[in-house]
């Protein structure tokens, strides 16, 4: 793809028209020429369904032009970068290619991630980890306490 591949000119998607049902106008038609509840009910059917397959086209075609900006973009090499660009892009190639994305995204971030803040990381893990069970055992006395108090109040 070349830049100026990337100039889109296509006009605006537009949904597409709606069919009506017929408008009755002010003369009753005679019991022939009524539809029935099924023959109305399948105008709604049919109206309803055209509305919602017009709202799905303008949203692939909205989606189309996302996906053609970051195609210009990928040409241009004015891809987004960061911790969050990098960890989407490894978690879709790893979902294209049938490993966990979520595995990857979690690598594709922390290999985005500078040396300072890997170290912070790693550290506030670790001593999460240490102090988990100092805080579960805080917990339980709590609770022994509160069960005590209660106990002997009641």
């Amino acid at each position: 793809m070349t830049a100026a591949a990337a100039v889109d000119d296509r006009p605006a998607p537009q949904a597409p028209a709606v069919a009506e049902a017929p408008r009755p106008t002010g003369e009753m038609p005679s019991a022939g020429e009524m539809p029935s509840a099924g023959d109305r009910l399948k105008q709604v059917a049919v109206a309803a369904l055209d509305k919602l397959a017009g709202a799905a086209v303008v949203k692939v075609e909205e989606l189309s032009d996302k996906l053609g900006d970051m195609a210009a973009d990928a040409v241009s090499g004015t891809m987004p970068t960061g911790v969050g660009a990098n960890a989407l892009i490894k978690g879709v190639l790893a979902k294209m290619e049938g490993k966990n994305p979520v595995i990857a995204a979690l690598k594709g971030a922390f290999g985005a991630m500078s040396t300072g803040t890997k170290v912070w990381l790693s550290l506030a893990l670790i001593l999460l980890a240490v102090l988990s069970p100092v805080a579960l055992l805080v917990l339980a006395l709590v609770l022994l306490v509160a069960a005590i108090v209660g106990a002997v109040k009641g």
